[in-house]
């Protein structure tokens, strides 16, 4: 790889922050130098230190987009304010290669006195952009925003989307070498998000690096080249974007006390004979995990075990359980995904608010019985188990590939994931 294509080079980025237990406390830092010397007082007395990140390291060629995932608090919006240089690193160094342009968190880079209009130049300068040059894209930039009168009012007026549609629109026209993007697009409507990305695609396609922070894995899967997987700090991989969240998934599952059920192969997973001797393990305490998936079959709806079926069939998919410790308010969950690991389809038995009873210490089976209205084509399940507590779902088992199912095309239908089937008439007006 030439040193040319680098655009972003990130070496052993770590950021500290100090934490004060009371708001005096912040400012003995001024007078602790004195204090030290007078009577011994130590910063560590009032204060303690916080590191966002520690030792990251990471490089992003010319044209790559790479995503990044991570639970809340693990350093994401650090790392993109160090590289975007509104933060400085306490340690390691970032090297930026190309004019970059960024959308952080709300607020960042407006001026909210501001109007929009304003601001749209404001940035051009910022960027190394002309007042010329900026008049001839102000128009394109209005007409993205979409925010009509709005753009000559002050940005203290605006709701979050409308600071988010004009943010990315001015950060998309200042023709930038690298986009970082910092999950302001989920503030976003849906029909503007999906703007976004067809823009986002259309940069992609200009050669434009591109650094996006996401909690949607769909769209790790289906616009990056790669992922970034942060927790509490550290980089735990960076690797092939399947992988990253497949890995980002089982750790939220251990973390909230279940266990992630290894890899299969589909045949493996089909037959599925030897998953009871490893979902069913002992905690480090000692103690059963309290729900653990032991089988998945696929049945037809006369109980027939099959796994392609016709649009319109119904099909069902049996969950075989073992209960060690009794849950009070069981829960369930199942995804139906395509083959390169986009969901499709999710539920679980609280959203869709299926009245459960308690769960006994034992064996149990749990049906999901659904219809295959979708388009020909491969579709994957995976099965989750657990239970509810503080109004939330909580896994303590997850099947990542509990097998899949054929669905047959229909004739003159169309193709894809969909089955809208649709009727289309012609008539003069």
């Amino acid at each position: 790889m030439s040193s040319n294509d680098i655009l972003i080079d990130v070496a052993g980025l770590s950021k500290c922050f100090h934490i004060y237990d009371k708001p005096a406390h912040r400012f003995m830092q001024f007078v602790v130098p004195r204090l030290q010397r007078a009577v011994g007082l130590r910063p560590s007395s009032f204060m303690h230190e916080f590191w966002a990140l520690h030792d990251v390291s990471f490089q992003l060629r010319r044209g790559e987009t790479v995503g990044i995932i991570g639970r809340n608090g693990c350093g994401k919006s650090t790392l993109l304010q160090m590289i975007c240089g509104t933060l400085t690193p306490t340690g390691g160094r970032v090297d930026i290669h190309g004019r970059i342009a960024a959308l952080l968190e709300l607020g960042a880079g407006f001026n909210p006195e501001f109007s929009g209009r304003d601001n749209v130049f404001l940035s051009g300068s910022i960027a190394g952009i002309s007042q010329e040059e900026m008049r001839k894209r102000f128009a394109d930039i209005a007409a993205f925003a979409d925010i009509g009168e709005f753009i000559e009012q002050p940005v203290k007026t605006y709701s979050s989307g409308m600071f988010v549609r004009l943010a990315f629109a001015t950060a998309i026209h200042t023709s930038p070498d690298i986009l970082v993007v910092d999950e302001a697009l989920a503030v976003g409507d849906t029909a503007f998000q999906t703007k976004c990305l067809t823009r986002i695609r259309e940069l992609q396609k200009k050669g434009t690096t591109i650094l996006l922070v996401t909690h949607s894995t769909n769209t790790l899967i289906e616009y990056c080249d790669r992922a970034i997987y942060l927790k509490r700090g550290v980089l735990v991989e960076d690797g092939v974007c399947r992988d990253v969240v497949k890995h980002y998934a089982n750790d939220l599952v251990e973390e909230e006390g279940g266990i992630a059920l290894a890899e299969r192969t589909q045949d493996e997973a089909l037959a599925l004979q030897d998953l009871e001797s490893t979902a069913f393990v002992e905690t480090p305490g000692g103690t059963e995990e309290k729900i653990a998936i032991v089988g998945v079959e696929i049945f037809d709806a006369s109980g027939l075990a099959r796994s392609t079926f016709s649009y319109g069939d119904t099909f069902l998919v049996r969950v075989n359980l073992r209960v060690g410790v009794a849950v009070e308010l069981p829960c369930f969950g199942m995804q139906i995904k395509s083959v390169d690991d986009i969901v499709l389809w999710s539920a679980t038995t609280q959203s869709m608010e299926v009245p459960l009873g308690q769960l006994a210490v034992g064996h149990h089976q749990l049906t999901w019985v659904c219809k295959a209205t979708f388009s020909g084509n491969r579709y994957v399940l995976a099965i989750g188990a657990g239970s509810t507590e503080t109004g939330e779902y909580r896994r303590h088992s997850r099947l990542p590939y509990a097998g899949h199912i054929d669905v047959l095309p229909q004739e003159r239908s169309g193709s894809g994931w969909l089955a809208p089937c649709p009727t289309v008439s012609l008539s003069s007006v």
